[in-house]
Parts: C-alpha cells; sequence; structure tokens
C-alpha cells in the first residue's frame, strides 16, 4: 500500500497545468464523469458532471405498534398486562442499530479504499503504456488519450478516440481539394486545419452518401477553467461537443496535424498554449486556437507576464520539442491523477521525478515538487511549535524540510514563470477583439493567404502536367 500523505488541494497554491488557475476543485471522492460519447458532427451537450457511487441505505428505526391500528393497541396491552416484551426500539436494539451503523461506515471506507486502488491502478497502467512511447519519436494522439482516458472509470476505447480524428483528417482534405491545395505541402495542410476554427464546413461522409456542416470549433466559456468540472480540460470533451479552450483546443490540432503527416509545434505562453508552424520560406506564424486566428509575437508577449527569464529558459514562446512535449503530456497525467485523488502520494512523488529526468525545466513537475516541499515544510513547522526561522537549526527534520522548499521554489523562480491572474487572464484574452489588435491579426492571415496563393499556382500547374 502506498503511504498517503493526506492533505487538502487548498494546501497547493501553485497550478501549473494550462488555462487552469492556482486552486482547482476536488471532484468528489466517489465520483466519476460520464462516459464521452464523440459526436463529430453535430455536437451535443452530455452531462459530464459526477455520478455518485450508491451506497446501502441505513435501516430506519420502526415500531410496529402503530399508534392509529385499534387492534396493535389491544395487543399491546394485553401483553403488558401478562408480563410479556413489548416489541420496539428497546435500549438492545437501538444498540444493535448503532452495531449496524458502524458496519456501514467500515463498508463505505472499505468500497472507497477500493475505489482508489482501482483509480490508482488505472493511471499506473496508463503510465506504464506511456513510457513504452519513445520521447524523440512518438505519437501525440496516443499520449494525449493515455494522459486523459485514465481520469474515466470506462474511458472511451483508442479506437473510437482515433476514429474521430480519421474524420477530421478527411473532412481537412476535402478542404485542400476544394482550395486546390497540395496534400504534400506543410503551410497548406495548416491552413486547411485553420478553417475548422475560422468557420462553419461542408463534409460529404461518402459511406452514408450525406453532406454535413460541422460547426467551427467554439471557446468553451462556460468552466473554462476546469474549476467545476475537470474533463472541460481535455480533447476528450472537445471531439464531444466540440468547444474547448486553450489547453484541449492546440492539443487537438497537433493530433489532427500528425494524422496529416504536418509539422506544427505547441508553444506556451502564461497560463496559456497556442500553435506555432512555418512556411517553406522558414517563416514563423503563431496560430491562437481559441478564436482561429493568427497571431502577433507582440500579442503574445502584451500581458507583461512574460519574463525576460522566461524567454531566455525558453519556458514561453518557444515550439516545444518531441522531448518537451512528452514530458509536457506526462504532466497532464500527473496533474490529472492529483485533481482525481486529491492528495500526494508516492506515485505522484515518482511521476514528478520521473517527468523531471525527461524534462528538467518541466514547469509542471517543478511547481508540483514545490507544493509537495512546502506541505511537508508545513508539517514539520507545525510539529516543531512554529519556532522563528532563526531558530531551524534546533530541529534538523524541519531544518531539512525548509532547506528543500527553498531549492525547489529557486528552481521554478529560475525559469522566470508567472502566474497569471485569473482577471488579468481574461482582459488579454479579450484585447484580441480590440481593433488596432484585429487589424494586426488580419495582416498576419493576410501574410499567410499570399504564400497559400503561390502554392495554389504552383499545384494547379502540377496538376496540369500531370494530366497532360
Amino acid at each position: 500500500m502506498l503511504q498517503i500523505l493526506k492533505t487538502q488541494k487548498t494546501a497547493r497554491k501553485w497550478r501549473p497545468l494550462i488555462c487552469v488557475p492556482l486552486l482547482v476543485s476536488v471532484l468528489l471522492a466517489n465520483g466519476q464523469p460520464a462516459i464521452p460519447k464523440f459526436e463529430t458532427f453535430l455536437p451535443v451537450s452530455l452531462n459530464t458532471g459526477i455520478s455518485p457511487v450508491s451506497y446501502p441505505p441505513s435501516t430506519a428505526q420502526v415500531n410496529p405498534m402503530l399508534p392509529k391500528d385499534l387492534n396493535r393497541e389491544q395487543n399491546y396491552r394485553m401483553m403488558q398486562q401478562a408480563g410479556m416484551t413489548v416489541p420496539g426500539p428497546t435500549n438492545s436494539r437501538q444498540a444493535s442499530m448503532a452495531d449496524v451503523k458502524a458496519v456501514l461506515n467500515e463498508e463505505k471506507e472499505s468500497e472507497a479504499a477500493e475505489i482508489n486502488e482501482r483509480r490508482l491502478s488505472a493511471f499506473q497502467n496508463n503510465v506504464n503504456q506511456f513510457l513504452q512511447l519513445n520521447p524523440d519519436s512518438f505519437s501525440i494522439m496516443r499520449a494525449v488519450y493515455l494522459s486523459e482516458s485514465a481520469f474515466y472509470d470506462n474511458p472511451p476505447s483508442f479506437a473510437a478516440f482515433e476514429s474521430a480524428f480519421k474524420q477530421s483528417a478527411e473532412m481537412v482534405k476535402q478542404i485542400l481539394k476544394k482550395e486546390g491545395l497540395s496534400q504534400k505541402d506543410n503551410l497548406s495542410i495548416n491552413y486547411a486545419i485553420q478553417e475548422l476554427y475560422h468557420h462553419s464546413n461542408e463534409f460529404y461522409d461518402s459511406s452514408m452518401k450525406r453532406t454535413y456542416v460541422k460547426r467551427k470549433f467554439r471557446y468553451d466559456l462556460n468552466d473554462f477553467l476546469g474549476e467545476k468540472d475537470w474533463t472541460k480540460m481535455f480533447v476528450t470533451k472537445l471531439l464531444q461537443t466540440g468547444t474547448g479552450q486553450c489547453h484541449s483546443l492546440p492539443l487537438f490540432y497537433l493530433c489532427l496535424a500528425e494524422q496529416l503527416n504536418a509539422k506544427a509545434y505547441l508553444s506556451l505562453s502564461p497560463n496559456h498554449s497556442f500553435i506555432q508552424f512555418f512556411d517553406r520560406n522558414g517563416n514563423r506564424y503563431n496560430f491562437e486556437a481559441t478564436n482561429g486566428n493568427l497571431v502577433s509575437q507582440s500579442w503574445l508577449m502584451g500581458s507583461n507576464y512574460v519574463t525576460a527569464a522566461a524567454l531566455k529558459s525558453k519556458v514561453y514562446l518557444d515550439t516545444l520539442s518531441s522531448r518537451k512535449l512528452y514530458a509536457q503530456c506526462l504532466g497532464d497525467l500527473l496533474l490529472s491523477y492529483l485533481e482525481k485523488t486529491g492528495h500526494y502520494d508516492d506515485f505522484s512523488s515518482w511521476l514528478t521525478k520521473k517527468i523531471l529526468t525527461i524534462d528538467p525545466a518541466n514547469i509542471t513537475a517543478l511547481m508540483e515538487q514545490a507544493n509537495l516541499s512546502q506541505i511537508i515544510f508545513g508539517r514539520e513547522l507545525k510539529a516543531a511549535g512554529n519556532p522563528s526561522e532563526n531558530e531551524y537549526l534546533r530541529f534538523p527534520r524541519l531544518n531539512s524540510a525548509f532547506q528543500q522548499y527553498i531549492a525547489s521554489k529557486e528552481k521554478v523562480d529560475q525559469t522566470g514563470y508567472q502566474q497569471m491572474p485569473k482577471e488579468v487572464y481574461q482582459a488579454w484574452l479579450k484585447s484580441l477583439n480590440d481593433e488596432k489588435q484585429r487589424q494586426i491579426n488580419d495582416d498576419e492571415r493576410e501574410r499567410m493567404e499570399r504564400e497559400v496563393k503561390k502554392l495554389q499556382k504552383v499545384h494547379s500547374r502540377l496538376s496540369n502536367n500531370s494530366r497532360g
């Protein structure tokens, strides 16, 4: 059995996941989101909340001698006159009811322990599969699935997950054909993927011989930080509803690009993630998946939470290498485990260290390491009677815990990471709609479209030559 470090999440000061605030609510201990069903063409709203586990109902005390029953009242008096025991809630019965309640409580505790064991087993199984992937060359779709599916007691199959992406890939191919673009050019494919975010599109299903309208992906304004429902962070949820936020929308983009053999990269900014890609001339483009527009580098830096240290350490605004992306997905799995269980334990501690062996600068793992060391320090401080800092040397355990906390916090500080307040983040996203910023974004899109038109001409000429 794991030695559990039982602590409430309210004690954790940092939450490093993209688009997630410092503190997130703990899911009900025995709750479970509904199994998602992917609706690619007609997004539907399904209940993804918590379904409580049912426990055996407690037995209520019932007095068989009902006051309105004349026959029973007569029997009651006769039994009393004869010196017989009157049935009813006597002290001995009350004692037995207390025993029943105690047994029920033990059953609840036992069932809760079994649930926790099953959850741990599910996460361990996914981590084992995850670690079989090569960090320098892996399937992002497989990694995203593994990072999310353990959160569900009955997750969707990988085949269903993959099928949803194949349908979207087929739609992109139809867009490429309609636009007269090659399925082998990187800029063309990225342009076509962005059409799914930019506006609604028609899709012809050859198997059904019908044309569907696929609504564009939309930003989910309802609980976009996943404070009430952690699955709002998932690509699984995006596939289910057609709505997402700045964590799931870019990851979907990467999975779809992988299906189409295109190159795109995840990039981070404070509390945010977005897509970067390049054309054949090496020109960089920044795609903001939350509103389907290309954005400028100046806007990405405009929040004032991108520090010089973060730029130097390449925490922000740089493309994540395959290895860093692998660690990022493994960090998502770690955060889902902590959200699911509500505490740190040996497994989460081991996984945190494992992530840091893959990417020593992974901000998720560094911050969770600092969170845990702060909790341990707080406990040792309380156990020592809350002495002042200049007295820590008198308490070896306390002093050691304090030094570990300071060291872990310094590692986070060295990355230049800064947490953007929720209200500042919201204002920053809204600034995309400012007139001046819209004009800059339009200029970025026009820059890409000029290159796309050149590719259309090249593809048209090659197609004509091949037919000739």
